[in-house]
């Protein structure tokens, strides 16, 4: 799995460093040049996940973000996107 440098772009999002990284992907602080603020970036890459295909991944991911995006709580993410760029799935969110 490889990390994407400062200064690449993951859709619209330019990524400035990395916050952690897992055994299914990487977590990276963003800007959104769109709205002028800072993301966190959940990514997750299809070869990370043995035994799935990459159609059962992107499902499990976008019901993650849709979970995620139907709460509202100081204590639980606000999710601004979800999407998909080249082979990496992500989630923007703060």
């Amino acid at each position: 799995m490889s990390i994407l440098p400062p200064g690449s772009r993951l859709g619209r999002f330019e990524i400035s460093s990395v916050l952690g990284q897992g055994a299914m992907g990487v977590v990276y602080l963003a800007h959104d040049p769109d709205i002028d603020r800072p993301v966190a970036i959940k990514t997750i890459h299809p070869e990370a996940a043995r035994g799935e295909s990459g159609a059962e991944i992107e499902a499990r991911f976008l019901k993650e973000a849709k979970l995620a995006g139907r709460l509202q709580h100081p204590s639980i993410v606000t999710v601004f996107d979800v999407g998909r760029d080249k082979d990496l799935y992500f989630i923007a969110m703060k």
